[in-house]
């Protein structure tokens, strides 16, 4: 049998992906260190929610079958938790933006005020939200949990005057609240004082600009879309559907919710009798948490920020099993220089003599260059004492000789220079060597080694002008 939503299974994908990109968010959060309590109470409920909400729409895609009863249990509850903290989260976000508009100065509030707003944040995004799916919820619940084909287990409520005042007003009253005294101040000071506005949120934090800011009130302003009219509408059904049998009681009393506590199931059929009304409420409400969740990862999970926190992560992860990924340096990544030849002297990493700057690529033998950077650089004291002067190419004609027709015939008259070179250097540093009292023969001796080992270098570089 097949499911009975006829877009299964997009609704179970869609809270998968945004559970996944809530994550994502938060772990950006906690690698930077920065919080606002308003969007992560938001996020992690969210997440929550969503997960649940794919559970339930694959397991009860096509029955109510009574199954799961503990998990049940939970969701109920983390449900109502959900249902209560979107609009105070988003009381929360405005009540912030808020405080910042009424700043006069950029001079920080006095830790007693610092204080005195994170317990005002925590009882709203934590303290509330578990006491309205406890206690209050208890008070108004006559059935342990309902199920229904095609979405899962859900709260057992029983609809109330007492009810809609202790759980279903917690999505009008903030949003309102926010609407009418938040925002219009919030808007006034943005639009006339956006620059003193920015000076006070780099004041509260350096970290923090007005772009940031900018982005929670759109989330503030997107959730009041959703959760309002959700909240008005959900009321406003319960009681025309609740009038034709009879009157609204204000509350039916403890004995008639507690004394046979059953679970209530509904086929889809059954819904579906319920009225078209009913039906549009209920997907409605359905896709206001992955539509939020995608809301969330858009302004938060895409900044540059954010992308250069998840390679950041994944540099982490990678380097677990030995996988070190290249990186690049100033937005381009450095490739070794190509030449010719053996490779010179030990220039780092990626091709960079660090004392002499960049090194260009060399078209000519790379030992002649070296053995004429020896020279140059005095390998001993006694060499430069006994070196002579001999004519010397410069690196330019060397490299025009290369490239020319009679280029073999050029290298040969330079090598052949070259040897003379280092036989005079070698006779000129022996007769230097005699004249300190030094004995080239010993091997054991330290000048000696050093001149010895000057000449031989000279001796076996190809072609070297001096």
């Amino acid at each position: 049998m097949g499911a009975v939503d006829p877009t299964f299974p997009l609704y179970p994908i869609a809270c998968l992906l945004s559970s996944i990109m809530l994550c994502l968010v938060q772990m950006t959060s906690l690698v930077r260190q920065r919080w606002n309590l308003g969007v992560a109470f938001l996020c992690f409920w969210l997440f929550l929610e969503n997960i649940a909400n794919a559970v339930n729409a694959i397991a009860w895609s096509n029955n109510a079958d009574i199954k799961l009863e503990v998990y049940c249990d939970i969701v109920s509850h983390l449900q109502l938790i959900t249902y209560t903290v979107k609009p105070l989260a988003t009381f929360i976000i405005t009540r912030r933006l808020y405080v910042i508009a009424s700043f006069e100065s950029v001079e920080l509030p006095s830790g007693s005020e610092r204080r005195w707003d994170t317990a005002i944040e925590w009882t709203l995004g934590l303290a509330v939200p578990l006491l309205v799916a406890g206690p209050l919820y208890y008070a108004n619940q006559g059935s342990r949990f309902n199920i229904y084909e095609g979405s899962g287990c859900y709260t057992g409520t029983v609809l109330s005057i007492f009810e809609i005042l202790a759980l279903e007003s917690w999505t009008i009253l903030p949003p309102l609240f926010s609407i009418a005294i938040y925002y219009p101040k919030i808007i006034r000071t943005y639009y006339h004082q956006s620059k003193d506005v920015n000076n006070v949120l780099h004041g509260l934090n350096p970290s923090v600009s007005r772009t940031n800011y900018l982005r929670i009130l759109a989330l503030a302003s997107i959730d009041i879309l959703l959760t309002l009219p959700i909240g008005i509408v959900n009321i406003t059904l319960d009681v025309v559907t609740t009038l034709p049998y009879g009157s609204l009681p204000f509350y039916p009393g403890w004995t008639f919710l507690h004394s046979d506590w059953t679970i209530l199931t509904a086929s889809y059929a059954e819904q579906q009798s319920f009225g078209t009304a009913y039906q549009v409420g209920l997907y409605f409400s359905a896709w206001t948490s992955p539509v939020l969740a995608f809301t969330i990862f858009g302004l938060f999970g895409l900044t540059s920020e954010a992308r250069s926190t998840y390679r950041r992560i994944i540099c982490i992860i990678g380097s677990w099993p030995g996988w070190e990924p290249a990186r690049a340096q100033d937005g381009t990544a450095s490739l070794r220089d190509t030449e010719f030849g053996a490779r010179p002297r030990d220039t780092g990493r990626f091709g960079f003599d660090f004392e002499m700057g960049s090194r260009p690529p060399s078209f000519v033998n790379t030992d002649m260059m070296t053995a004429r950077q020896d020279v140059q650089g005095e390998p001993s004291a006694g060499l430069a004492r006994g070196s002579t002067e001999v004519p010397s190419f410069s690196l330019e004609e060397a490299r025009h000789e290369e490239l020319s027709g009679d280029a073999g015939v050029r290298a040969s008259e330079m090598a052949q220079r070259t040897h003379i070179t280092s036989t005079r250097s070698f006779e000129g540093a022996q007769i230097s060597c005699a004249a300190d009292g030094i004995d080239i023969e010993n091997p054991a001796m330290g000048p000696q080694r050093d001149v010895q080992d000057a000449g031989g270098a000279f001796a076996q570089s190809s072609a070297a002008p001096v």
